[in-house]
């Protein structure tokens, strides 16, 4: 049943691959969306299964907790999305900037998404915390990106559309790291409770 939740971090590394796109050209809402709600349909399906029984109650709680999390995942990249669909700077420089921290906050979301998916595969507490330590890297590695960018804001004159712009793109980006974070820690507790 564990190995259900993980269905929902396949359905994010898509939407992830998606945004990869904003790096080198236009974004596919549509097809962004459209995962979105896959993972809400998923979310349903598993949550049904998990109280119906088929999950022991004493892990049920940490089960939902886990499954919640990961569809934030997906739910955050299509937060990020649409705000960078939403404002088109005109200040080229910027835009340049705001594309590269995007790619740099993508590539760490491939990064996490693979480790959190290697740790379904993990019955070793030990090794399931190094992996859970390794995710924490990478969200505070996007914390550093969070913080370079909300740096260039506040160090240079800007409209307040496109300072809003940036200070909820950096924003937006540590929600998907966070998600990461937080399903780990969620995953971790589950299988250390299964196994001890």
């Amino acid at each position: 049943m564990l190995k259900e939740c993980s269905k929902i971090l396949r359905i994010a590394q898509e939407a992830n691959a998606a945004l990869r796109t904003f790096a080198s050209s236009t974004l596919d809402m549509a097809s962004i969306r459209r995962l979105e709600q896959k993972a809400d349909v998923e979310k349903f399906r598993i949550a049904n299964m998990i109280t119906s029984g088929a999950v022991a109650p004493n892990v049920l709680d940490n089960m939902l907790l886990l499954l919640g999390h990961e569809d934030d995942i997906v739910n955050s990249i299509y937060n990020l999305a649409r705000e960078l669909c939403r404002y088109g700077t005109k200040d080229e420089e910027e835009a340049r900037y705001i594309r590269a921290q995007v790619a740099e906050v993508v590539q760490l979301v491939d990064s996490a998404l693979e480790t959190l998916l290697g740790m379904y595969e993990q019955g070793d507490v030990t090794k399931l915390r190094f992996l859970r330590q390794t995710i924490e890297r990478l969200e505070e590695t996007g914390d550093d990106v969070k913080e370079s960018m909300l740096d260039l804001v506040y160090a240079r004159p800007a409209t307040f559309q496109s300072f809003y712009h940036i200070v909820q793109t950096a924003h937006l980006a540590d929600n998907v790291l966070d998600g990461c974070e937080d399903s780990a820690d969620a995953l971790l507790t589950i299988v250390s409770s299964i196994i001890t």
